[in-house]
């Protein structure tokens, strides 16, 4: 009888661990369908934006809109090479997202200014592709910029992370926000790493700080 019931007890206890399992999994491919969907929401709102900073550089600069065309199809060759990957180097994130930054800073003119500090052996680290793109777009999405309020973005290292921190100017309404940007990011990075991704709303600044994996 004591047998019988260890049999029973165990049975139920390994039912139980899969049920966990088998939940964490949905959970996961949920959060990632979750993230997939959020990078096809920003594409076409930057590609909205980039198209109209096009058209006026064809008439006021012919060459400075060939440069931005070139730019312009590397940020999506990136964006479809790399859309079904985990993981790519912080290097290669960060040779991508001069392109983007290219872009975004001939949109804004000296109203924005990104700025990048990268400590040796951090670029052998990974990150998960498009990261850098959607939290620079998320900062231009709900902070003015504009000449007379700047937007700066710094993006540096702080130990085993990737920091992107830009000064506090909000909007008082963001029409493309869906609100769930960084916490899909948060849930994603939540099953890919045991370090969150840190959200930090200052007085001054907001900060997002991402695990380098």
């Amino acid at each position: 009888e004591i047998s019988l019931i260890k049999f029973f007890l165990k049975y139920f206890i390994d039912r139980w661990k899969e049920s966990i399992r088998q939940t964490e999994r949905l959970e996961k491919e949920k959060t990632q369908v979750q993230f997939d969907n959020l990078k096809n929401q920003l594409n076409p709102h930057f590609l909205f934006n980039a198209l109209t900073s096009l058209n006026s550089l064809i008439s006021e600069n012919q060459q400075l809109a060939s440069q931005f065309l070139q730019h312009m199809s590397k940020v999506y060759r990136y964006v479809l090479q790399n859309k079904e990957k985990n993981f790519v180097s912080l290097q290669t994130e960060l040779d991508f997202i001069k392109n983007y930054v290219f872009l975004a800073e001939t949109r804004f003119g000296g109203s924005l200014k990104i700025k990048f500090e990268i400590r040796n052996g951090a670029q052998e680290q990974a990150i998960v592709p498009v990261t850098l793109q959607i939290l620079i777009e998320n900062a231009l999405k709900h902070n003015i910029v504009d000449h007379e309020r700047p937007l700066h973005i710094d993006v540096f290292t702080s130990g085993d992370y990737l920091v992107i921190s830009n000064n506090l100017q909000k909007r008082k309404t963001v029409e493309t926000s869906n609100k769930l940007g960084l916490e899909n990011l948060k849930s994603l990075y939540k099953f890919l790493t045991e370090r969150a991704v840190i959200v930090e709303e200052l007085q001054d600044r907001f900060n997002v700080k991402v695990p380098l994996i």
